[in-house]
């Protein structure tokens, strides 16, 4: 058969062809989108391919085609759509994802080997009664690029496994490839990521709107001997987000980074003071180090501590976040933002690293304008508090991605900055950080080879006034 994708992109294809080619029916395709971590960096992504497969195992000829989301995390979703001889219908249905590392018969963990579990299947379009059993979708580790590259499939049933067979070498689709026609396949007009598409017109911002400024405090430990890497990381990349943000708005940006040998309690209280926000402004103010828990206080977010030389006292050298927040939230701005990743624990311990999360190939996918508006330009004022851990917790992180909250909360907001999703809220955004966040601690930390992998437990903690 044709390649699908080029039929799909070129629209050199009949849907009734596509769906009973040769005369068989189809089930499952998958396209992985890899959305860009920051409009420009490829490094920290989502995931796009495009396949197709039969079961090669089972009597089942059906080919299915499956558009599916991979998010920087392993999670997303799927839609598969394929044409039910029985019912002589087409069906579309939508599946939750996360991803697992393979393990042996003997529990042991293979980490050159992952599956993307598919679950809670909902039926978009066709026989509501069909059910159908969630794929699994297998990647192996590429030596030579360090990434994961699609494998193999599988369908677990109450019968077995049924083996599956890509009928095309999977493809990596850009922005580009998403056309009308190819989207149609999958989604709904009515669909969200449908309308942002091709419904929604952005409205640009009003003369007084782009008189706003985005104010940028970061505060990063970078040159301490166990975590500065990953502060530099989180450092870097915080800024280039909100960065990214003020030209993509239009708005004006007013920046203050704080790290190396300038790092230092006074520094943090200078710039603080200096904050002069008109109220259309956004305050924005990032804290990445250590960090530890006032046990003589009922507070529950954690001191920064900001002592830069190994002979200050860690306590005395320390301005708690909610301080600084309250601080903030004075000044009036329209939206202030106020976070740290740090531990919120005894001032003694020390954050831990973890190994590297599974990689796959990304390609980029824009902003949409009115999302980006809706969270930073909302007429209501709003002020938000979030911190990596709750009190008596570490913070988790690693050297290629940085702080797994920092990492989390970034990841979340470029994907509801993305097409996926319309009027996103910060409700949304913060609790799906601080769930990928917990899981992400248990599931992700270095192990020996062939023993299960070591946890760790974290609950970002936030506020919204």
């Amino acid at each position: 058969m044709q390649n699908l994708a080029i039929q799909y992109i070129t629209g050199k294809f009949n849907l009734s062809n596509l769906l009973n080619a040769n005369h068989v029916s189809a089930k499952k395709t998958l396209l992985l989108f890899a959305f860009a971590f920051c409009i420009s960096t490829a490094a920290q992504s989502q995931s796009v391919f495009y396949m197709n497969y039969r079961f090669t195992s089972i009597e089942d000829t059906t080919l299915y085609h499956v558009f599916l989301v991979r998010h920087e995390d392993g999670k997303g979703f799927y839609r598969v759509r394929f044409f039910d001889p029985e019912s002589k219908d087409d069906i579309v249905v939508e599946m939750d994802m996360e991803e697992r590392y393979f393990k042996d018969k003997n529990g042991n963990t293979d980490t050159t080997k992952l599956y993307l579990k598919g679950s809670n299947p909902v039926i978009v379009y066709g026989d509501k009664n069909y059910k159908h059993y969630p794929e699994r979708f297998w990647f192996k580790l590429d030596k030579r690029s360090d990434l994961f590259e699609p494998w193999a499939v599988t369908s677990p049933d109450e019968s077995g496994t049924a083996q599956g067979k890509f009928v095309d070498p999977p493809e990596l689709l850009d922005p580009s490839e998403l056309t009308e026609d190819l989207v149609a396949l999958f989604f709904l007009e009515e669909d969200e990521f449908y309308q942002n598409l091709f419904k929604v017109k952005a409205r640009g911002l009003s003369p007084q709107e782009k008189q706003a400024k985005l104010h940028l405090i970061i505060v990063a430990n970078t040159e301490d001997e166990t975590i500065g890497n990953t502060c530099v990381l989180d450092k870097d990349r915080t800024y280039k987000t909100f960065k990214d943000l003020s030209e993509f708005l239009g708005i004006g940006f007013n920046s203050n980074v704080i790290f190396g040998n300038t790092y230092s309690k006074q520094n943090v209280q200078a710039a603080v003071q200096a904050l002069a926000p008109a109220p259309k402004d956004i305050v924005v103010f990032y804290y990445s180090g250590h960090g530890f828990a006032d046990q003589n206080s009922n507070k529950v977010f954690p001191n920064m501590a900001l002592s830069n030389k190994s002979f200050e006292d860690a306590v005395a050298n320390s301005m708690n976040i909610e301080d600084v927040y309250m601080t903030i939230k004075r000044k009036g701005a329209r939206l202030n933002l106020v976070f740290s990743d740090c531990c919120n624990n005894a001032p003694d311990d020390r954050a831990s690293l973890s190994c590297d999360i599974p990689q796959t190939r990304s390609s980029g996918l824009g902003w949409s304008l009115e999302n980006c508006k809706n969270l930073f330009m909302n007429d209501k004022p709003m002020s938000i508090l979030m911190t990596a851990a709750q009190k008596g917790e570490q913070s988790t992180g690693n050297a290629s991605y940085g702080g797994f909250f920092t990492n989390q909360f970034r990841s979340n907001l470029i994907t509801h900055f993305g097409p996926f999703h319309q009027y996103p809220t910060w409700d949304v955004i913060l609790g799906q950080s601080k769930k990928n966040t917990t899981e992400q601690a248990e599931n992700s930390r270095c192990s020996e080879s062939n023993t299960p992998l070591r946890t760790y437990k974290q609950h970002p903690v936030y506020r919204i006034q």
